[in-house]
């Protein structure tokens, strides 16, 4: 097992490798020079090309490419995240700010997500081909169909606009005059709606992977025998069937933690709620490259994370896996 995880873990640090490469090379690609954000909106011309140069040499602009990613990755691995051409400050503090705002919401969601999607699952394979089957199966499609902007969109104008339970926008709320109760209640009824709006598509997936595979176990010989044997039929379904149906939808789920992270950056924006989603999309505007580098690297590495732990709960979910 340790030699297998050891495998996995070698895997990931590559993949990191590879992205950290493509992230880097396509943000140089990006039109615009970052030297124009530090001028303040000043020309080139009117600064002069000596200050010009020094600001390039300052920065490393002027090195060839690849020096530039060397640079970038040798102080990336000491734990130097570069500093943010907007706010003037180490990068590290802000995401770190910024990622514990996103994980208020994407932690609920994937707990939503799981949830409701193994329920859900298990729900529609045990009343297969019945009304709330086809119900289900309908609703997910529905879900599916949907964008995550236009979910966000249509729970702030019947939850903030028509029915005002909750603020329209998260930048609206002032919690230094709310006692610590008050304060959980608005955190609560804010992040409720963008945390639903993020699960809001990977409900479904979880919830189709987990209903053909429960569907495909509960014809399988080892559940006809427990239930012949007595075994009630609640426990062969949420015990042993489960836990065997369990093993395909566990890899959609680490998919989807991945892209809940991600989808993040949508919701932020429709709630306009100050996490890392919101981070990146100011860092892209504004062309700000070693934030957009930073931000980049973080998603991808929740993205391998998820991955990472998906292999090893599968592992150990799956017995018949080989750790060679």
């Amino acid at each position: 097992m340790a030699k297998f995880i050891a495998k996995r873990i070698l895997a990931t640090v590559i993949i990191l490798f590879v992205t950290s490469i493509f992230i880097f090379v396509i943000t140089n690609m990006m039109p615009g020079d970052a030297i124009d954000l530090m001028l303040g909106g000043l020309s080139l011309q009117s600064v002069g090309q000596e200050t010009v140069a020094q600001l390039r040499a300052q920065l490393g602009l002027d090195l060839p490419l690849y020096q530039q990613y060397l640079h970038w990755l040798v102080a990336l691995l000491q734990g130097d995240l570069g500093t943010s051409y907007i706010f003037n400050a180490p990068i590290a503090p802000i995401i770190s700010e910024r990622i514990y705002n996103s994980l208020l919401l994407a932690v609920p969601a994937i707990m939503i997500m799981i949830v409701v999607g193994l329920v859900s699952g298990v729900v529609s394979a045990i009343n297969e081909g019945k009304k709330i089957d086809h119900s289900i199966s309908f609703l997910g499609i529905l879900m599916l169909s949907i964008p995550e902007f236009l979910i966000g969109t249509v729970f702030i104008y019947i939850f903030a606009v028509q029915l005002n339970w909750i603020p329209a926008a998260f930048n609206t709320i002032d919690t230094d005059s709310m006692s610590v109760w008050q304060s959980m209640t608005t955190y609560f009824k804010v992040l409720i709606f963008p945390s639903l709006t993020i699960a809001f598509g990977s409900i479904a997936y979880v919830s189709r992977q987990t209903r053909a595979s429960m569907i495909e176990e509960l014809k399988s010989n080892y559940v006809r025998t427990a239930l012949l044997k007595g075994v009630p039929y609640k426990r062969v379904v949420w015990v042993h069937a489960l836990k065997n149906g369990l093993l395909p939808t566990v890899t959609v789920i680490a998919f989807n933690i991945g892209q809940i992270i991600a989808g993040t950056v949508i919701v932020e924006v429709v709630f306009s709620y100050p996490g890392i989603g919101n981070l990146i999309i100011m860092a892209l505007n504004q062309r700000d490259i070693p934030l957009i580098l930073a931000t980049m690297m973080i998603i991808s590495l929740i993205y391998v994370i998820s991955n990472l732990a998906a292999d090893i709960l599968y592992s150990r979910l799956n017995p018949k896996i080989s750790y060679s």
